[in-house]
């Protein structure tokens, strides 16, 4: 074999192996969070209702306010959201702390971000997603306006704001 060949060989060895490295690690660390959106989902499903999931959610306020929201269908084809709380050992809390919202009821990702596109044309959206905060269900907006980045709250029931805005300190 020419020394050529031998190097290319040896640099395609070589960067499938870092590649198969980056993705062992991959895993590892992502592998928690997977485990608990999987437990949420089965959460939601056995006491949410939930059938065909359709997209997840985590949000994290403060200590007690640790969820995974999962949209989709439930068994009736409506479309839903199922708030999964969880504790602080990371494991879902079950039956009582599972609150289920059809989304006729409610404001849907796709309504929220409307309504802040057309109240808000100047603040860039960062994350929208839904959580608990001061004991309502919520969507959370991270936001970045005028070289501030803070967070507003909307009711899901109606999308009227919640509180005053939380703009974070400068780094």
């Amino acid at each position: 074999m020419k020394t050529k060949t031998k190097r290319i060989l040896f640099s395609l060895s070589a960067i499938l192996l870092v590649l198969l490295f980056v993705q062992i690690y991959y895993n590892d660390v992502m592998s928690g969070s997977w485990e608990k959106e999987r437990a949420a989902v089965q959460t939601a499903r056995q006491y949410g209702g939930l059938g065909k999931v359709e997209k997840t959610y985590r949000s994290v306020w403060d200590e007690n306010s640790n969820y995974w929201v999962a949209s989709g269908l439930n068994t009736k084809g409506e479309n839903i959201m199922v708030w999964v709380k969880f504790t602080k050992d990371g494991v879902p809390a079950g039956g009582d702390f599972v609150h289920t919202e059809s989304l006729k009821d409610g404001m849907s990702e796709k309504q929220m971000s409307s309504l802040i596109s057309s109240q808000f044309p100047e603040v860039s959206v960062l994350r929208l997603v839904p959580g608990m905060y001061e004991n309502e269900y919520v969507w959370q907006l991270h936001f970045r306006h005028e070289g501030k980045t803070g967070y507003r709250f909307y009711r899901f029931a109606d999308g009227e704001p919640i509180g005053e805005d939380i703009i974070l300190p400068n780094p």
